[in-house]
């Protein structure tokens, strides 16, 4: 039946060309932003589920950052420490040389001299290693989690002390070899001796702490990389899909807006009937 007022072939032909134009916009967002999802109705689950796990990527990476200053920490700690061993190796140098049958009391003044000097350095070193402007050989332990949300394996690195009272105790004061026979000297190697095995104990147990550091680095890298994929997986755009989609829905634009104009076309043929 011919009608006017009602000119259904436009309606419908319009309808569809709002729905084309909707997912030619679409597909101009994703291509332009790289991210399939733009907007939360394009996958309101995905959206979900991708910023959920942007939460963990960005927890984890600073975990990555957290471990990092912790192993640089440690490795603060057994450089200074491994100084402090040089430098006991030294004082246990200098009172076996002063055991040389040869050794005068004024040569055994000045080997001390030295060995003094060096128990001031030890001291100095513990008061003065520092870590982000925090001393470090001081006894301060310190506490690093591994986890997204500060509540899982915590990481701690020891609280050592290297002043001199603490790596020989109460045998500091005896640390001393002017004008001492030999059986004395003998009882400050002993106490010399038993402050290396102490520093050595203690950056053995940090060189362990570096290693474990090396590993739960490698461990979330590897963790942060899968759930970067994942997620990727989740809210990135397919481009192929997308520039195939893109045509598809150009070629469907120019045709829904040619056939509007044909429809508006055919009513021209009911002028026909009025002329004739």
């Amino acid at each position: 039946m011919p009608t006017i007022n009602t000119n259904v072939a436009a309606i419908k032909a319009r309808s569809n060309l709002d729905k084309v134009q909707r997912d030619l916009d679409t597909s101009i967002a994703r291509l332009s932003s790289g991210k399939r999802i733009t907007r939360a109705h394009d996958d309101a689950a995905g959206s979900a589920i991708a910023g959920r796990m942007e939460s963990q990527i960005r927890g984890l990476t600073n975990n990555i950052r957290h471990a990092k200053d912790g192993q640089s920490l440690v490795d603060t700690q057994e450089g200074a420490m491994q100084e402090i061993s040089g430098i006991l190796q030294r004082m246990r140098e200098l009172a076996v040389q002063s055991a040389s049958g040869i050794a005068s009391s004024t040569d055994k003044g000045y080997l001390n001299t030295e060995m003094t000097a060096l128990v001031a350095e030890v001291n100095a070193i513990s008061t003065n290693t520092k870590f982000n402007d925090t001393a470090v050989l001081t006894g301060t332990a310190f506490k690093f989690y591994m986890d997204i949300d500060v509540a899982g394996t915590a990481v701690s690195v020891l609280g050592v002390d290297m002043a001199m009272t603490a790596i020989i105790v109460t045998a500091v004061g005896k640390i001393t070899i002017a004008a001492q026979a030999v059986a004395n000297v003998q009882n400050v190697i002993g106490f010399i001796d038993a402050g290396i095995a102490n520093v050595d104990s203690d950056r053995a147990s940090l060189g362990a702490l570096s290693n474990r550091f090396d590993h739960i680095i490698d461990n979330l890298t590897n963790v942060v990389a899968n759930t970067e994929s994942s997620k990727s997986r989740i809210e990135d755009a397919d481009f192929a899909v997308e520039t195939t989609q893109l045509t598809r829905n150009t070629v469907l634009q120019q045709a829904a807006t040619s056939m509007v104009a044909q429809a508006n076309a055919q009513k021209n043929s009911i002028l026909a009937l009025i002329q004739g």
